[in-house]
């Protein structure tokens, strides 16, 4: 059964016709259930268009890989532009209110959607170091959104910065864990920084100044 409706594919289709770059989703797999959803998912969107291309790695195996994109969990994928890493990972599958997130995230890259200036600009370009921010989202959570798609456009203009959506859903235990009560929580090299709502201009004077 298809996971995506097919007016859907014929929108993303007239979209993804426009990108100008090799875009490349490397996704790493293990056994379970959830990974076989996401290899799923993902063939659908490959399918659409010859711009962007679905590439299954091993979550087991790949592990040179898996560095280079900093993803630490199975049924994760990473965007890469023209072979290159981008720093926009997914961890769990992008549906929902989080899908937007993930089709915004490739037009970006292909530098069709907003972009950054002025202050915001020089604020992101003046990290230094690298940064690992990981957002626990959940997939009906209607703020989650704006700041996945907010820290994914932060990362294209960075590459110190790596941005992970977590599904809590999926990584449930994770999320216990980490006590995470509410979302979205963004962790910051293994620290949590940001609960709730934010604005781009806070979430990059978050990550400014860290």
């Amino acid at each position: 059964m298809a996971l995506l409706d097919s007016n859907i594919v014929e929108q993303l289709k007239g979209y993804f016709d426009k990108i100008n770059a090799n875009i490349e989703l490397a996704a790493f797999l293990d056994d379970s259930e959830k990974s076989k959803e996401l290899d799923s998912f993902l063939k659908e969107v490959d399918a659409i268009s010859e711009k962007v291309n679905y590439v299954k790695k091993s979550f087991e195996n790949d592990k040179a890989d898996l560095d280079k994109a900093n993803i630490t969990r199975p049924i994760s994928f990473t965007l890469l532009k023209d072979g290159e890493n981008t720093g926009i990972n997914f961890s769990g599958i992008p549906g929902g209110h989080e899908f937007n997130s993930f089709i915004l995230a490739v037009l970006g890259l292909a530098g069709l959607g907003k972009k950054l200036e002025g202050d915001q600009l020089l604020k992101v370009e003046s990290v230094d170091k690298p940064l690992n921010v990981e957002t626990f989202v959940s997939l009906s959570c209607t703020h989650c959104p704006d700041v996945i798609q907010a820290l994914n456009l932060i990362s294209t203009y960075n590459k110190n910065i790596t941005v992970t959506m977590v599904d809590s859903a999926v990584f449930f235990e994770e999320a216990k864990e980490k006590d995470i009560q509410a979302v979205p929580v963004v962790f910051i090299n293994g620290e949590q920084k940001s609960v709730g709502a934010k604005t781009i201009e806070e979430l990059i004077n978050l990550i400014a100044n860290v």
